[in-house]
């Protein structure tokens, strides 16, 4: 079968697009991954499939004249596409989200291409409710996103990535090993902070200002900081001065390896961290992005905070003294970090990837 898998703009859309195109590719289906010129999947080329094009799509929105040239990119995106269906002739067209979705969703549904779409969020974006109504099925994240799609919805959870599964399965030994790789102690709590794929300043800020509190929990903590790219000024200095040791990175391309070696996390809550965070039940705080779009990062924690599953805050809510309590908890209160840690578990989807899969090819 010859399918074409589109998605990027942020890793929330390129790496379950990846890993679905992966599995299909390991199947013997003949896939083609198709990406932005403007979104990250431009600048991780080498993570991409063998066969990969990319379509000139952008975001429509703006003001004035920003919105009429990104209006004439969609059309001229649109044609892109047309050339790429035509090209290919696919069987199937699977939309993961991102810049590239709309072009190519309107010019599967005009060429006739059997469209499938995967929403990771609880709450669809504007270009999945619109192209649902040319797809076949809409493949989504969250139990509760059912609602907007109808008879469409099909529940599969977010695809995972395989390494991300074999990370899980690799137990202690593999988290002892990435330990010594990372030169961490076996013995101490070790606290992950990340703000996506492509960092969080907010968060960053917010932990350098937390940093002078931990100095009590100094012999017992160690802080692994994924700050995003350009924006871990300061943060490695902030967690020495106070005798935490630390490992800060602007990016860590297996970031499983550190769901791995985490006893707790404070994350943003794009859905890709949601649902990887899930699968190893690391204690987490929980800040959305407060700028996501109809605040979707918020709903994406609300139903697994309302259950026990993790602790939920809005960034304004955060002092520095707040967030000492809540990582002390989520530390070193062992029985409450396990019960949040079996509840979140109850929520993961361990093979959410071979669900899409078997969706996408009709099994």
């Amino acid at each position: 079968m010859k399918i074409i898998v589109a998605g990027g703009g942020t890793g929330g859309h390129l790496f379950p697009c990846l890993a679905v195109a992966e599995r299909l590719t390991d199947l013997g289906h003949e896939v083609l991954f198709v990406g932005s010129s403007f979104g990250i999947e431009s600048k991780k080329r080498e993570l991409l499939p063998s066969r990969s094009v990319f379509i000139g799509s952008k975001g429509v929105r703006g003001k004035g004249l920003k919105t009429f040239l990104n209006s004439f990119s969609l059309l001229k995106s649109t044609f892109q596409s047309f050339s790429v269906i035509s090209s290919f002739k696919p069987d199937r067209v699977v939309l993961f989200g991102g810049y590239v979705s709309f072009p190519l969703g309107i010019a599967s549904a005009l060429k006739g291409v059997p469209l499938i779409l995967q929403e990771q969020n609880s709450l669809p974006g504007k270009t999945n409710l619109i192209l649902s109504r040319f797809a076949e099925k809409v493949l989504v994240g969250y139990r509760g996103c059912s609602r907007f799609f109808g008879a469409k919805a099909v529940f599969t959870g977010n695809p995972l990535r395989k390494e991300v599964v074999a990370a899980l399965n690799g137990g202690e030994r593999l988290r002892r090993e990435v330990l010594r790789r990372l030169s961490l102690s076996e013995k101490k709590k070790t606290l992950l902070v990340i703000g996506g794929s492509q960092g969080a300043l907010w968060i960053n800020e917010a932990m350098k200002r937390v940093a002078p509190k931990l100095l009590p929990f100094k012999e017992r903590l160690q802080v692994v900081h994924v700050a995003g790219e350009g924006k871990a000024g300061g943060l490695e200095e902030a967690y020495k001065r106070v005798g935490v040791e630390c490992r800060v990175f602007d990016f860590y391309p297996k970031v499983w390896e550190l769901y791995l070696i985490a006893d707790a996390a404070v994350s943003r809550a794009g859905a890709l961290a949601v649902s990887e965070i899930s699968l190893f039940g690391i204690p987490t705080l929980f800040i959305p992005f407060p700028y996501a779009v109809d605040d979707h990062q918020f709903l994406n924690v609300k139903e697994l905070h309302e259950a026990g599953g993790c602790i939920l805050r809005r960034q304004e809510e955060l002092t520095p003294m707040e967030m000492l309590k809540i990582l002390e908890l989520l530390l070193f209160d062992i029985i409450k970090a396990k019960e949040i840690s079996e509840k979140m578990k109850e929520f993961a989807v361990p093979d959410s990837t071979e669900r899409v899969v078997r969706e996408i090819i009709n099994e």
